[in-house]
């Protein structure tokens, strides 16, 4: 349980009712903005009539200040009186001060915050009485007004509204507070009374049964295994286990996945994220990080496979390897054997492996003839083949050796140059840049190596 002060139903001031809360001053009450506050906008009212509706009866306005009754009449248009759907209100922004019937709710608003002793009003409907007693009997028995603030009398229209209210007033008025009833209270006393005696702060739903404070009740709830009630301020959640309890506390309030601190909103919760740096394990590599946003961060180059464990940092890696587990729908050029990529077709060509084309510098003297692969080959050795002036072997060997890099990628951004076309394939499926594999026409290229190479081999041409 907590000590006294930091009860976590309720929010309490210094131990001195006199003194102000933990360093803040003492607010005025009468200077309290709350008390005249208006929780809905003050966007112009626009009156929607109903077809067939009867036409309101003229209003009078009477002016006080003048000490002379002044009537003014408003006339309806008909368009106006046919499209409403609520039927006549006297009462609509009238001011049950000063007996006046204003003809908008902003003309009213304007009237309230410019005139005194106009504090107790409704800021829902914008309704002014002339007493504390007269808002209270409007809040009790008017529609839509059934979650209001016991203290000023500020109606909500739900329950986080009511209690984001008392955690932001809590130094004008407000600071004694039970934010399991969402009730308050003029003094500690009658609060900590309310927290030791109150139905909710006493009785056990699960066990059906009633304890003789709080404390004890509270301590049930930690000790008990049949059943793990969520200690939350407001939470009646009663789960069979703890697993139970820790998918509420994750799912249904605002907890920090590392140190488990459970904050009021999300904004804080958005905070405390910037500030924690409680270790945080990668669900995918199992890698500490220092809170939620290195894990964030971390998440960002973190390449996982989830059918082999596969883990990379680098993006390229990753789709390369995951070829391995695509199905294999491309058939060789020239035995037409299962291929899963063209970087593995092309590397299956070039190394001689295939036995329908065993002379890889076929394939060369295809490139160097071909019009499209100047695209993606160095000018001068495509010239250089196309005209024959090439020993295609030397070529090869130069090639294998590192010394010649006749492929080139020419995207904007990378330049990098090859020495075989399966490693510049390999580089456009890795997405590594701008360009991708169909910046290098595979199609063309195996209708010009059917023509060029295979008939050749076969003796056709």
């Amino acid at each position: 349980m907590a000590d006294k002060g930091n009860n976590r139903y309720a929010l309490f001031g210094d131990q001195n009712e006199n003194a102000s809360p933990v360093g803040r001053p003492i607010t005025d009450a009468s200077r309290n903005p709350f008390l005249n506050q208006v929780a809905d906008d003050s966007t112009p009212w626009q009156e929607v009539k109903k077809r067939g509706a009867q036409p309101a009866p003229p209003l009078r306005i009477i002016n006080n200040q003048a000490k002379a009754t002044t009537i003014r009449v408003r006339t309806t248009s008909a368009s106006t009186v046919e499209t409403s759907d609520k039927g006549y209100d006297p009462h609509e922004n009238w001011c049950g001060v000063c007996s006046q019937k204003f003809p908008s709710k902003p003309a009213l608003l304007s009237h309230i915050k410019q005139t005194p002793d106009h504090k107790h009003y409704c800021n829902l409907c914008k309704r002014v009485f002339k007493d504390l007693n007269g808002l209270k009997n409007h809040l009790e028995n008017s529609y839509g007004h059934e979650v209001y603030c016991n203290l000023c009398f500020s109606a909500f229209i739900n329950d986080w509204g009511l209690k984001n209210h008392f955690e932001n007033n809590y130094t004008v008025g407000h600071e004694y507070v039970c934010l399991t009833c969402l009730l308050g209270f003029r003094s500690r006393i009658e609060l900590e009374r309310h927290l030791q005696t109150a139905e909710k702060h006493t009785w056990c739903e699960s066990c059906y049964r009633r304890f003789r404070n709080q404390d004890e009740r509270d301590e049930h709830w930690q000790k008990t295994n049949k059943h793990k009630h969520c200690l939350q301020p407001g939470c009646e959640f009663d789960g069979p286990s703890q697993t139970e309890l820790d998918n509420h506390l994750a799912i249904d309030h605002f907890q920090c996945a590392g140190c488990k601190r459970i904050s009021p909103s999300q904004t804080k919760l958005n905070n405390h994220l910037e500030a924690c740096t409680f270790a945080i394990a990668c669900h995918q590599c199992a890698e500490p990080c220092a809170g939620q946003n290195q894990l964030a961060l971390h998440l960002q180059m973190c390449f996982y496979c989830a059918e082999c464990g596969f883990q990379t940092y680098h993006e390229g890696n990753y789709k390369i390897h995951m070829t391995k587990h695509a199905s294999a729908t491309i058939s060789c050029w020239g035995c037409d054997a299962p291929m899963r990529t063209y970087s593995s077709l092309i590397n299956h060509l070039e190394s001689g492996r295939c036995p329908s084309f065993p002379d890889p510098t076929r394939l060369t003297m295809c490139l160097g003839k071909w019009w499209y692969s100047p695209l993606y080959m160095d000018i001068d050795i495509h010239v250089t083949i196309r005209t024959g002036r090439a020993d295609l072997n030397t070529m090869r060997e130069w090639m294998d050796g590192g010394l010649l890099a006749p492929f080139v990628c020419r995207d904007e951004t990378c330049g990098k140059t090859f020495g075989h076309l399966s490693s510049l394939v390999l580089h456009c499926e890795s997405q590594a840049c701008g360009w991708d594999i169909a910046r290098l026409n595979m199609p063309g290229l195996e209708k010009e190596f059917q023509q060029c190479c295979l008939r050749r081999d076969s003796g056709t041409a």
